[in-house]
């Protein structure tokens, strides 16, 4: 019987000592699972942030390749402008010489009308 109790005390002590490892095993386990969903918060946290970036980083590729298109097209608008520019002169150019021309053929009409009408005065 003494053997039985003893036996018995034994059992006990290890089954305590058995539910003092479980107890502990159990309280690293709750911290690692905290641990664990903080990381878990965390990667979430860095996934969005990621994510935000991406967008924002599309968005300025985008913006930059619009603001490349629309400079292209007013480069295309300036050099057709500069064209036009380059024809108005000539034309420009062009009414001036022929203006002038009038003018000196309007000069020597008037003169000789001058000298027709001096002559019809004479007369």
């Amino acid at each position: 019987m003494e053997a039985f109790k003893k036996k018995l005390e034994t059992l006990r002590g290890e089954a305590d000592a058995a539910l003092s490892r479980a107890e502990t095993a159990e309280r690293e386990l709750a911290a690692a699972k905290a641990d664990n969903n903080a990381k878990d918060q965390e990667a979430i946290s860095h996934n969005n942030r990621i994510s935000l970036l991406e967008t924002q980083l599309e968005k300025a590729e985008t913006g930059g390749s619009d603001s490349k298109t629309k400079l292209r097209e007013l480069e295309l608008k300036v050099e057709d402008l500069d064209r036009k520019i380059k024809t108005l002169e000539k034309e420009n150019e062009s009414l001036e010489n022929k203006l002038e021309s009038m003018t000196e053929k309007h000069n020597i009409a008037k003169a000789e009308l001058e000298e027709t009408l001096k002559a019809m005065d004479e007369m």
